[in-house]
This record gives C-alpha cells, sequence and structure tokens, in this order.
C-alpha cells in the first residue's frame, strides 16, 4: 500500500493536469502508472522525495510538458460549464416569479462567468501544484466561491440601477426557465458522475420555494436562506473530512 504523502501526491497531479487542459483518459493511465512505480519504489524502502527526484512542482511541470492539451475536450467541456453558470444565477429569480433581464446583465454574465473560470482553474492548479493541505484547500475554495458569488450577486442586483429591464418574464416562462435549469443540473451530475449538482441547488433555492408557497416575511425568508448556507457549508466540512479520512484508511 502506498503512503498518505504518495496518495496525495498522485491527486494532486491528477488536479494539476486536468486544469492544465489535459485528456482525461491519459491522465489516468499517467497517474496510475506512476502509481505502480511509487508501491515498487516504496517496497525498496524509498520514500516519495527520493522517487520525484527534484521538487513536486518541476516534477507536475514534465507531465505537463510531455502532454498535449485536449482542446477538443475542452470545447466540449465549456457548454456545459457555462450552463451551469447561468443556471445558478436565474433560478432563484424565476422560482421567486421575478426572472427579468436588463441590458448590463446579457452583457455582464459571459464575461462575469469568463472571470469565475479563471479564477476556479486558477484555484486548482495551485491546489495541485502547491499540494495544498486540506484545510487550505477548503479555506481557499471557500474565498474563491465566495468572491465569484459575489462578483454575480453585484452584477443580478447592482445592474438595476443603472439599466431598466427590457424584459419580464411571465408565469409560464419563469416555470419554464426553472424546468430547463433542473434539466441543466440534473445534465450535469449525469457528466460528472456526482450528486453536488443536484444537492446544492436543491438546497440553495429552498428558501425561494418557500417565499414563493408561503409568502413568507423577509426576515423568515433571510433566516431559512442563512440556515440553508450554513447547511450547505456544513455538508461541504464534513465531506472533506469523510475524504480524508478515506485517504488515511486506503494508504
Amino acid at each position: 500500500m502506498l503512503s498518505t504523502k504518495s496518495v496525495d501526491f498522485i491527486d494532486n497531479l491528477r488536479l494539476y493536469l486536468i486544469t492544465s487542459g489535459k485528456n482525461e483518459g491519459e491522465v489516468k493511465e499517467v497517474t496510475e502508472e506512476l502509481r505502480d512505480h511509487l508501491i515498487e519504489s516504496e517496497k525498496r524502502g524509498k520514500n516519495i522525495d527520493e522517487i520525484i527526484d527534484g521538487t513536486p512542482e518541476a516534477y507536475m511541470d514534465s507531465f505537463r510538458k510531455e502532454m498535449k492539451t485536449d482542446y477538443t475536450g475542452l470545447m466540449k467541456l465549456m457548454p456545459m460549464y457555462f450552463l451551469g453558470v447561468i443556471a445558478y444565477f436565474i433560478m432563484g429569480p424565476a422560482i421567486r416569479g421575478e426572472f427579468e433581464l436588463n441590458i448590463i446583465q446579457v452583457i455582464g454574465l459571459p464575461i462575469v462567468s469568463v472571470i469565475a473560470l479563471i479564477i476556479y482553474v486558477v484555484l486548482l492548479r495551485q491546489a495541485g501544484k502547491k499540494q495544498y493541505s486540506t484545510k487550505r484547500f477548503f479555506l481557499t475554495g471557500v474565498v474563491s466561491s465566495s468572491s465569484v458569488t459575489a462578483l454575480f450577486l453585484v452584477l443580478l442586483l447592482g445592474s438595476n440601477f443603472f439599466a431598466k429591464p427590457f424584459y419580464q418574464a411571465s408565469d409560464t416562462v419563469n416555470w419554464l426557465v426553472v424546468a430547463v435549469c433542473a434539466i441543466i443540473f440534473i445534465a450535469g451530475a449525469i457528466w460528472s458522475k456526482a450528486w453536488f449538482p443536484i444537492w446544492i441547488p436543491a438546497l440553495l433555492y429552498t428558501p425561494d420555494i418557500l417565499m414563493r408557497f408561503l409568502n413568507l416575511k423577509i426576515e423568515t425568508y433571510l433566516i431559512i436562506s442563512g440556515t440553508t448556507f450554513l447547511l450547505i457549508f456544513i455538508i461541504m466540512i464534513l465531506s472533506v473530512i469523510i475524504k480524508g479520512k478515506s485517504k488515511k484508511s486506503k494508504a
């Protein structure tokens, strides 16, 4: 069995290569070959520092330079990313029956989506290359996600002070938008083979659903929203802790 340090290194290498635009299948082959090599080397008494013969950053860079960038895979990924980001930020207003558009939002949403993508890619690449600890990765992720959310909120709410909406959705269109967003989240879950594209929106938009059908007071709505964010935060922390313990048990 591999040491915890070696397992972490392989995970970080995989993260770094994937976020550098390398083909997922090739990354899997490379990391599996490296895993076999590390297992054999550790049996002979060598540790990861002796095996990579240099800094972890330089070793990872050598793989990145040798592998071709998967531009086709990236082009397939982009539509899902942009659709997912847009769905996250229009589903709430649509559930409340308040979906509308102004020219600043139409121009700004793609721009902010690109900025968000850059922030996340830089974060994940650095986390892999610099081998962030679980705690540091989580805290950096929270700061990055908060920054991205703040950008979108400024765009969606602040734009109303400078531009009047040129489109206001009817009830039918609002529910159609909700249905399309739900389909995008389900497709994202199927594509990523993970549940988080479904359970995060399900929790996130619970206050909006309650607001629409129960006519809650704004104070009650804010309390429920805060509780929902706290619950998502707790679930994320527990996921990180469980993943960390799982790694140690497998090492």
